[in-house]
């Protein structure tokens, strides 16, 4: 009769074949991203690793994938750990939330909102799902669902920044700036480093013509997210209506380096351009505008599982 291992030896077992590199795949996610992805990888080509922590590791690594704005090898991992019907129950309602979120991110609306609709159908108490379904309904045009979403994320989480943030954007784009404003305001106390409530914040201000107060609302965004093109556009925007165009056209410059198709950026420099004479600068932009891309809102970025 064959003698079984104990617990620990087993478990001591299992680490040496592919065990360890499951439980990295996730633990150094946020401290050493690139040694979670080897450890992802080596466990996901494991013949030791069993199906279901498999499956678990590609949920893992669907998210780093998301964490570096990689949404196509996102979608693919959490698409073939949904396939798999071998996740825990709290993985599943993860990988729906996360599938979702990075269909948003590429403008799949209906495949993002069907997906979130999931994740809150197996977790009615999911807040952060309803929240990115607040932005998905608003960027359908869907208002009054928008809001009821938003509504229900803090109806579970009283405290919810991001649900305070897309329900403020959505009073915005409703024409009501007193309540955008209040929300936007207790985004940011509950969530200071949350860049897109001071860029939303910065762009009910700019409405209002309150040039410097949103000027320092897109100072603070742009300090929180130096790179996102955005803000930097927004920021320019207010400059250009300063009449400071140096530091507007450094700007447009970057956001075009990181967004080279922005409309809204071409034509911005365009005008710059045509205001200091350069005609052949500016028809190069207005040109190039033509070919351009159009923005959506600044707090159309869905938040991605942290």
């Amino acid at each position: 009769m064959k003698k079984r291992l104990p617990a620990a030896a087993l478990a001591a077992a299992l680490a040496g074949c592919g065990g360890e590199d499951v439980a990295n795949c996730a633990a150094l996610r946020r401290s050493a991203p690139d040694q979670a992805l080897e450890h992802c990888n080596r466990a996901l080509e494991s013949r030791m690793v069993w199906s279901t922590e498999k499956a678990k590791a590609r949920v893992d690594r669907g998210a780093l994938h998301s964490d570096r704005e990689n949404w196509d090898a996102a979608i693919a991992d959490f698409t073939r750990a949904i396939d798999s019907g071998r996740l825990a129950p709290r993985v599943l309602v993860a990988a729906y939330y996360d599938r979702g979120s990075a269909r948003l991110h590429k403008g799949e609306l209906d495949a993002g909102i069907e997906d979130l609709e999931e994740a809150i159908r197996l977790d009615p108490l999911y807040a952060d799902a309803y929240a990115n379904l607040a932005l998905a309904r608003r960027m359908k045009g869907q208002l009054e669902q928008s809001l009821a979403d938003a509504n229900a994320a803090l109806k579970i989480t009283p405290r919810h920044a991001q649900a305070f943030l897309q329900r403020g954007a959505t009073y915005l784009v409703q024409g009501d700036g007193a309540k955008a404003l209040a929300d936007l305001d207790e985004a940011i106390r509950l969530e200071p480093g949350l860049a897109a409530a001071w860029n939303v914040r910065g762009l009910l201000r700019r409405a209002v013509r309150d040039w410097d107060r949103a000027l320092a609302d897109f100072d603070q965004a742009v300090k929180l997210r130096p790179r996102d093109a955005s803000t930097l556009r927004n920021r320019a925007s207010v400059l250009v209506l300063k009449r400071d165009f140096d530091p507007a056209l450094r700007d447009l410059d970057l956001a075009l380096k990181i967004d080279p198709r922005s409309t809204e950026a071409l034509l911005r420099r365009a005008a710059i351009h045509g205001e200091r004479g350069d005609t052949v600068r500016m028809r190069a932009d207005q040109s190039a505008a033509a070919g351009g891309t159009v923005p959506i809102d600044a707090a159309s970025k869905p938040a991605v599982r942290k």
